[in-house]
């Protein structure tokens, strides 16, 4: 395999080549990745969607708690770093999607793109993939499409956004846990701050793009106090969001493996909780967001929201698998 960066020695696996656009500065490698899929089909029936796209493999905004450090497990990568400076680039994204969407029936079901990874990273500025599919979906009409990201480079696209929209049902949907800035930098180190999230969603809303933000995941004792609850759905409503849907945490082993050291280096008082909650299970207990759940419905209403239940605390853009609760000591495996 051709190397164009010196920080990982070891070849991976099935040795794809490395793009040439490898950034020594952030220590991130850029991977190309044959792809001869790029619709996959979802039938887990707690999800809204059918069909998932990830024009990207790994993400390089590096959220601490991000759940789907685990995909890059089925690449023999499992330091949990990895998924953040080893970012996999699907370059014939676009040319497979129209071939792909010429010959499968989608019919009225949803495709959403950015499940896993987020499609507007920083490598989207070099690669543009997702607008490269944009592109492929402006030709078409009568789809449901929903985009999940982090991102404000999002409104680069405006124009796609608003031919799709005119042919289509589209929403996009803002990742937005906290609007306390110094927090937010901690828990996704490089993601765009919040005041840039909420500028992008009022510029989308204005456009007449349906517009929700996405409270996930809630952290114990670090997002879920209802005052910190309340700032980001007020945010959220001045900027002109449609909806604002939460889940709980959910740490599945690969995540934990990068989420609980960095409980125990910064908030080394809550080590305790996050034990006592995820021990035993990847998702939060049952009293925890029931708990959520109260203060969501008292503050959505009160701020104009829909409080549909059926929406709430569903795991929207979360793809992986049902899992049973399992024994997982945290404090002592980390």
């Amino acid at each position: 395999m051709k190397r164009f960066a010196a920080s990982f020695g070891d070849q991976l696996p099935f040795g794809p080549d490395l793009v040439e656009a490898n950034d020594p500065v952030r220590d991130v490698e850029f991977v190309d990745m044959p792809v001869r899929q790029i619709l996959n089909r979802c039938d887990n029936p707690r999800l809204r969607f059918r069909w998932t796209i990830n024009p990207y493999r790994g993400c390089e905004f590096g959220c601490v708690y991000c759940y789907a450090r685990y995909t890059h497990e089925f690449l023999d990568l499992r330091d949990p770093m990895d998924f953040e400076r080893r970012i996999f680039v699907k370059r014939m994204a676009a040319e497979v999607l129209a071939r792909t969407l010429s010959r499968t029936p989608i019919g009225a079901d949803q495709i959403a793109i950015g499940t896993a990874t987020d499609p507007y990273q920083p490598a989207e500025r070099k690669f543009g993939l997702t607008r490269s599919m944009l592109e492929v979906f402006a030709r078409l009409g009568g789809l449901d499409l929903s985009i999940t990201t982090k991102s404000a480079l999002i409104t680069r696209d405006l124009d796609l956004l608003r031919e799709i929209n005119a042919r289509s049902r589209l929403s996009v949907n803002l990742s937005l846990i906290t609007i306390n800035r110094r927090l937010q930098r901690i828990l996704e180190p490089r993601a765009p701050q919040p005041a840039l999230r909420l500028r992008a969603l009022a510029e989308l809303a204005a456009a007449g793009i349906h517009c929700n933000v996405l409270m996930m995941p809630m952290i114990p004792r670090l997002t879920d106090a209802p005052t910190a609850i309340e700032s980001v759905i007020r945010a959220a409503r001045r900027a002109g969001a449609a909806g604002v849907w939460w889940r709980s945490l959910f740490l599945k082993p690969a995540a934990a493996r990068r989420f609980v050291p960095f409980i125990r280096e910064n908030f080394p008082e809550q080590v305790g909780r996050i034990d006592d909650f995820y021990g035993r299970s990847t998702y939060a207990p049952r009293a925890y967001d029931e708990h959520l759940s109260a203060i969501f419905t008292r503050l959505k209403r009160k701020h104009g929201f829909s409080t549909e239940v059926a929406r709430d605390n569903r795991p929207v853009v979360q793809t992986a698998e049902s899992s049973s609760p399992r024994q997982l000591s945290l404090v002592g495996h980390f």
